[in-house]
């Protein structure tokens, strides 16, 4: 099996029409726990113990990753864990495209 984004750039990637991107984006990276929630509010117990509340939102490119948005009007945020002990939804917030 060959891997269709081998030797993807930046501008490979921006000069390709979003139908094409949609189609090669490896989703692979996403954290399992979060797929479907996106553009939700949630509070996770991390594999620490410590809790935490985030909405959930996802980083561009060809192979994103769930990122964690402190407020409905952040811009940016940090790669999601791979792993939580316990995710609750609190409530929608906004839409978010994967």
């Amino acid at each position: 099996m060959t891997d269709s984004l081998e030797g993807m750039t930046y501008e490979k990637w921006r000069s390709l029409p979003p139908k094409e991107r949609r189609a090669l984006r490896d989703l692979s990276d996403l954290t399992p726990q979060l797929k479907g929630l996106e553009g939700y509010r949630v509070e996770v117990e991390d594999v620490y113990g410590e809790t935490r509340r985030f909405i959930v939102s996802v980083s561009g490119g060809w192979r994103p990753c769930h990122i964690e948005l402190k407020r409905i009007d952040s811009r940016w945020g940090n790669a999601a864990d791979s792993e939580y002990r316990s995710v609750r939804v609190v409530r929608k917030v906004r839409h978010v495209e994967v």
